[in-house]
């Protein structure tokens, strides 16, 4: 394990993965064929990726003092990821109900959070030990207390990344995004999100280049299917998917994020880490079925060996400014 650790931080939830054959419709019963509970939540799947990987993983948030904040606390630290929990008393562990239908595809039920006057004030979350952290990711949790993790590592020059999704931002709302972007530098977005930030009818790489001027020295876009695009260093780096057969969707961008990361902070270029990351969620979503299945560094070399990506790369200017 490396002495440097990934800190990842955000909602901590306990996933029920239930593998039905057809998502129900309106008061429509419909037989699951397995149930799988499970660790879950943006910066748990990251987190349990880069220990995978060989990285020292701790991951930061808040859990019930139930059993199933015991069990799923006890479960991270079997898959060699460091928990930093603070159990708030006389509360329940967020779940997640998921149901994944026969295309791998995903609807996903969120049990209420925990209530936010429970939890301790942002400044104390700033004050966690730092000392060791190489980079920290996380995504648009809770406000007050992101900004002041973001601002604080910024302060003593840890790498950032921030994952942005759509119903994030509506919860944020535009200015609050703005602050978290402003303090980032790298952000993983997918194209509905960069849509709903960037409305105006312009082309992709445009609202990248307006999505930077807000802060991020890198914007990684991902297109499912269609793979993803990376603005980075002035060029714009477009990498295609790897045709797979989809089983399980679920934390597939996580993964791809926490590889693109470990990429960079092993010496890889934007270039690299993206074809690193596309290799990692294609052996995730081909081989996850009643539960997430997280990648080896074999298995993404292995990957990498047999499917040559052909990616392309197009000089932009940098110099472009948010108007």
């Amino acid at each position: 394990m490396e002495d440097q650790r990934i800190l990842t931080f955000g909602n901590i939830v306990m996933d029920g993965l239930f593998i039905v054959p057809r998502l129900p419709g309106y008061d429509e019963k419909v037989f699951a064929e397995t149930l799988t509970w499970s660790p879950g939540g943006p910066a748990v799947h990251f987190a349990i990726t880069s220990a995978k990987l060989g990285a020292r993983a701790n991951v930061l948030g808040w859990l019930g003092n139930d059993s199933i904040g015991r069990q799923l606390q006890q479960t991270l630290e079997a898959r060699g990821v460091e928990p930093s929990f603070n159990h708030i008393l006389d509360t329940q562990t967020p779940t997640a109900i998921i149901m994944i239908d026969g295309t791998g595809e995903k609807s996903v039920l969120l049990s209420p959070p925990i209530d936010g006057a429970r939890l301790p004030r942002p400044e104390e979350v700033a004050v966690f030990d730092l000392t060791h952290t190489k980079h920290i990711h996380t995504h648009l949790f809770l406000e007050p207390y992101v900004l002041r993790l973001l601002a604080e590592c910024g302060r003593m020059g840890i790498t950032r990344s921030l994952d942005v999704e759509p119903s994030s931002i509506r919860r944020w709302g535009e200015e609050g995004v703005r602050r978290a972007l402003a303090c980032t530098d790298i952000v993983f977005i997918n194209e509905p999100a960069v849509a709903l930030l960037c409305p105006e009818g312009q082309e992709l790489a445009d609202k990248l280049l307006r999505i930077a001027a807000l802060g991020p020295a890198m914007v990684v876009c991902t297109r499912g299917r269609r793979g993803s695009i990376v603005l980075a260093g002035g060029r714009l780096i477009a990498c295609p998917s790897i045709p797979v057969v989809t089983s399980n969707s679920l934390a597939a961008g996580d993964i791809f994020a926490a590889a693109f990361v470990h990429c960079l902070l092993h010496g890889g270029g934007a270039e690299d880490a993206v074809v690193f990351a596309t290799a990692a969620s294609s052996v995730a979503v081909s081989r996850s079925g009643s539960s997430v299945y997280y990648p080896s560094l074999a298995e993404i070399e292995e990957v990498m060996a047999e499917q040559r990506l052909a990616i392309t790369m197009t000089e932009v200017d940098m110099e472009w400014k948010l108007i």
